[in-house]
């Protein structure tokens, strides 16, 4: 089996290599020309090209020759010009999978978010739960593209898989996972709110898992949409507190109040729109990252755990250690190239 994995050297994207080549799966790695691919030359069997969903002649070439597409490549994050996001999210998504489909690609998983379900959610939430936009171009873009495969797969069969990962962390994730790290480790750590609400916590790999078996499926999986969590219930508290242990730094004990900090993100954000200022550094703090942290939110994996046999492995606790031992390993790096430069100077 050949692959084609895009956003192949951003965080998930390496993980899901790793995994593809462990079952012996062949791989080519579509990167953007400005992206680091230091790891990604690290791995036996891994073809590199050159790409961009916003660029349609390199999708026509990265397609080339492959059975399986994993879309993991997206603008994402909740601030920034919404045309920079539906280049990318809807535009680059129909160009991928127009080009997938002349291809003849077999199976193409599409990785989407539960952003698509809000953040101000109540319950159990499960896959039949309807869109609801957040008032920023990620969670916009993100169901517009949904809506896309539907219609795609309706009216010209394209054999199209969404998964919808929750809040992914794990080694190598420099952009969420290792600056709370960071933040614990310098004891700079708090809870946004009580600290007891759930967040929707779960490892890279099996994230990983749930992509791979979304391309193994039957048919019967195409055109669906599979969460893909930790339904082991996991609090805000329990989460950073286990990083704090796996640290062996004390715990969090600050905890600002849920109410003022969102009232502060949305005020930051409309500020920062005022000044013109979408296109810049994102404010001090969003109400897409207030909610993330200090919202309550459940999910329901029972449709991916029946249809596609995903079962999370790493708990909480198993994988916070894998990633806080990657943060200690990373940081003595550079600690060490540091005092290499020192001695040099």
């Amino acid at each position: 089996m050949k692959a084609l994995v895009t956003g192949a050297a951003g965080f998930l994207g390496g993980h899901l290599i790793d995994m593809l080549l462990e079952r012996g799966d062949e791989v080519r790695a579509m990167v953007r020309p400005v992206e680091d691919i230091s790891y990604l030359q690290t791995l036996k069997g891994v073809e590199i090209v050159k790409g961009d969903l916003t660029d349609v002649e390199s999708l026509k070439r990265a397609v080339k020759g492959v059975q399986r597409v994993y879309n993991i490549a997206a603008k994402t994050g909740p601030w920034g010009l919404e045309e920079v996001y539906h280049a990318v999210n809807v535009r680059g998504l129909t160009d991928l999978i127009l080009a997938a489909m002349d291809a003849g690609v077999e199976r193409i998983v599409h990785t989407s978010s539960i952003t698509v379900y809000g953040h101000h959610l109540s319950g159990i939430v499960t896959e039949d739960h309807p869109y609801h936009a957040e008032d920023n171009p990620y969670s916009r873009t993100k169901i517009a593209g949904e809506r896309l495969i539907a219609e795609m797969v309706r009216e010209q069969g394209a054999p199209v898989v969404i998964v919808r990962p929750a809040w992914i962390y794990g080694p190598r994730d420099n952009a969420s996972f290792g600056r709370f790290v960071a933040l614990v480790d310098s004891g700079k750590g708090f809870l946004v709110g009580s600290g007891e609400n759930i967040v929707p916590v779960v490892y890279v790999r099996d994230v990983a898992q749930g992509l791979i078996k979304a391309g193994d499926a039957g048919n019967e999986a195409i055109g669906r949409a599979y969460t893909l969590a930790d339904d082991r219930r996991v609090t805000q508290a329990e989460y950073f507190n286990t990083i704090a242990d796996a640290l062996m730094v004390p715990h969090i004990a600050i905890k600002i109040p849920y109410t003022p900090m969102y009232s502060a993100a949305r005020a930051a954000e409309v500020i920062w729109e005022a000044l013109g200022r979408r296109n810049s550094t994102p404010p001090p703090a969003t109400t897409y990252g207030i909610t993330l942290l200090g919202g309550d939110q459940c999910f329901s994996i029972e449709r991916a755990r029946r249809e596609l046999g995903y079962q999370p492995e790493f708990d909480m606790k198993r994988g916070v250690t894998e990633g806080v031992r990657w943060y200690v390993r990373e940081k003595q790096a550079r600690a060490n190239a540091q005092g290499r430069e020192t001695v040099k100077a």
